[in-house]
């Protein structure tokens, strides 16, 4: 097991920045330096999950669970941190994160008939997508519905895998042909996400390929549940768009 004062430093940063950056989230309450922070340092609380996993294979939580837990502790520091002190912020995170998830196995060992962490992130998501939607009559419109809402979680599942392809390199292809195709599937996706609006592109970004749940982006970017879950929709619904109008994409409900 993780020791309190063990740490995982993040890539080296510009000192400079770095005081800025706590500055803004700090003094000016910046919400943009906030998210900056979190994503900075999100690395640290992944392996630091990680390594809980690694170390104690019994531990009764998924490792998407401890990546829950870490973030909590990740944005507690955050928050919580004086950068006037004589301390690394990657010292004290550490220490943050690492009780976050000793406290966090302590509560969910206890409550063992909870829904897993996964089911709970595809409900959201189902719900997220179905939001606003009028009843549907007669079985052609449920078909249509039922195939808009298939096409729409397809979307988000691809985009898991796309960030396991690319943090990984891992080729799920078995031949070259295949490699060329999801390489190329892979660059049309990661275009369409860019060229979403700001808060649509930071949500999907969070939630798909750091793997952080609604809950937690709504606590990272000082709004509602109820508004990531419209902004997830939103993002969703303008992706599909987009790459319905490329040549590479073919999406229909």
């Amino acid at each position: 097991m993780i020791e309190a004062g063990e740490t995982f430093a993040p890539a080296a940063t510009d000192p400079d920045n770095e005081r800025a950056l706590w500055s803004a989230c700090q003094d000016e309450k910046s919400a943009s330096a906030r998210e900056t922070l979190f994503t900075r340092y999100l690395p640290t609380a992944r392996r630091i999950a990680w390594r809980f996993m690694f170390d104690d294979p019994k531990t009764p939580l998924e490792y998407a669970e401890l990546v829950q837990l870490a973030s909590v502790g990740l944005l507690e520091a955050i928050d919580h941190f004086n950068p006037e002190l004589a301390v690394p912020f990657r010292y004290y995170c550490t220490r943050r994160i690492t009780g976050a998830i000793i406290d966090g196995i302590g509560r969910l060992s206890e409550v063992n008939q909870q829904i897993s962490t996964r089911r709970k992130i595809e409900r959201d998501r189902l719900r997220s997508i179905r939001q606003q939607q009028p009843a549907p009559e007669g079985l052609d419109a449920k078909l249509a519905l039922i195939g808009d809402v298939a096409v729409e979680l397809a979307i988000g599942l691809m985009l898991e895998d796309t960030s396991m392809f690319v943090s990984n390199d891992r080729d799920p292809a078995k031949d070259a042909y295949e490699t060329l195709a999801w390489k190329q599937a892979v660059q049309q996706l990661m275009s369409g996400l860019e060229s979403l609006p700001e808060r649509e592109r930071s949500v999907i970004r969070h939630h798909y390929l750091e793997g952080i749940r609604f809950e937690q982006i709504a606590q990272l970017l000082s709004l509602s549940k109820g508004r990531i879950s419209q902004l997830h929709k939103s993002g969703i619904a303008l992706l599909r768009r987009r790459l319905s109008d490329s040549n590479r994409f073919w999406l229909s409900g």
